[in-house]
């Protein structure tokens, strides 16, 4: 089976990365030859102004429904594989569901987030659809999806297993693999790749946060974007009133 080496991931990268923007992920993933780390068509359906998702995936895989199979399944409350993976979850993890990209029914409903929520996840997407919308945009949890249905998962699919790959949208997501989600969508990143985008990316959110300054000054595009050798100085001097400046230096280091 296809799957990510052991990674252990210091929390101070994981907590770099929620000042990183999806778009500055997918840009720099796609510089080291990433291509498909952006997934396309899964946007945020519960997401407070300015929160930020990051977290490791805990996979599960649904197939359509087929009728002599989904009996048997639902004999029992229990070996299912969906309330398997609901009930394993770990603190930080997010759940990650290839539901077939189906809107013939909801795979995660108002309990079952609320589950992930107690077990410490840090998220839901889904190639899917979901149901219980809006009472699930009061919990505070961040979900991404494709859509909504008010039926519930043995209208239309099954769940097949959990923590194998699986595909949402365009991209393959394996288990370990880090997400980071915002307003602009969701990024999939190789946990050996964190370092470096938490590294490139917050220096790279400062300076453009300077360069906006300098927009609104009037400077011209090819003066700021990114600065020049007038405006270069200014930055790295203006850089360390920055709150990043202190609480991830090694962002800083080299640039």
């Amino acid at each position: 089976m296809l799957k990510n080496p052991d990674t252990a991931i210091p929390p101070q990268f994981l907590e770099g990365l929620k000042l990183v923007s999806t778009p500055t992920a997918t840009a720099h993933l796609m510089g080291r030859g990433f291509n498909h780390a952006y997934l396309i068509g899964i946007p945020p359906q519960a997401l407070a102004p300015g929160q930020v998702m990051v977290g490791r995936a805990r996979t599960l895989r649904f197939l359509p429904l087929r009728e002599d199979l989904v009996k048997a399944q639902y004999a029992s409350v229990g070996d299912r594989p969906h309330r398997d993976a609901i009930e394993t979850i770990e603190p930080g993890e997010i759940l990650v569901i290839d539901a077939c990209g189906s809107f013939e029914a909801g795979v995660v409903g108002d309990m079952f987030t609320r589950r992930v929520k107690e077990r410490g996840g840090t998220g839901i997407v889904i190639d899917g659809s979901v149901r219980d919308l809006s009472t699930i945009r009061s919990l505070g949890l961040p979900l991404f999806c494709k859509g909504v249905h008010g039926a519930g998962i043995n209208r239309a699919l099954m769940s097949a297993d959990y923590q194998h790959p699986v595909r949402i949208g365009n991209t393959a997501v394996l288990p370990g693999d880090v997400l980071l989600g915002d307003q602009d969508g969701v990024v999939v990143i190789p946990p050996f790749e964190v370092e470096a985008l938490v590294k490139f990316g917050i220096e790279h959110e400062v300076q453009e946060r300077f360069t906006r300054l300098k927009l609104a000054q009037g400077y011209a595009l090819h003066q700021a974007y990114p600065p020049d050798a007038e405006l270069r100085p200014q930055y790295l001097e203006w850089r360390k009133g920055q709150p990043e400046y202190e609480r991830f230096p090694f962002a800083f280091e080299g640039h």
